[in-house]
């Protein structure tokens, strides 16, 4: 598969990846609800108002990630675009994955939740700023040691 399409892939699902995806995957494995039941959970108070609401504040490390990338463009680093832009990508739908996972999970082991949910959802994405610059920093040094292994192979 070409990286064009690996990165629209990647791209696409770090979009998708909000509290209503990770409440479906929660209800299917912790719940051990089945695919109808977990879906009509995770979705019951979908509004397309609320989603774009979380979607502004999931948007914001991204959108500092866009930033870098683009100011990168214009320096003698543009070489390194790719892979920090991937680190990135990778390191922030992670941290924003594992967040709401925990920010969820008390609703289905029947713990009582620290927080509200909610107020987790929005600041989640202010601590995604700091994990998605270790992700790109993680792709720039993925890319300076291959372009090492691959000099010495030769």
């Amino acid at each position: 598969m070409p990286k064009a399409r690996w990165f629209l892939l990647l791209l696409l699902a770090a979009l998708l990846l909000d509290h209503h995806a990770v409440r479906l995957i929660l209800a299917l494995t912790v719940g051990q609800r089945g695919l109808g039941q977990a879906w009509a959970e995770a979705f019951a108070g979908f509004t397309l108002d609320r989603y774009l609401f979380f979607t502004l504040f999931r948007f914001f490390p991204y959108g500092m990630l866009a930033l870098a990338v683009l100011r990168m463009a214009r320096t003698p680093w543009r070489a390194a675009m790719l892979p920090v832009l991937l680190g990135g990508l990778v390191a922030i739908a992670a941290f924003l994955a594992w967040g709401i996972w925990e920010a969820l999970l008390p609703i289905y082991t029947g713990e009582h939740p620290e927080t509200t949910p909610a107020l987790a959802l929005l600041f989640l994405s202010v601590g995604a700023v700091p994990v998605g610059a270790l992700g790109a920093l993680a792709g720039y040094w993925a890319m300076l040691v291959r372009n090492s292994w691959s000099r010495h192979r030769t």
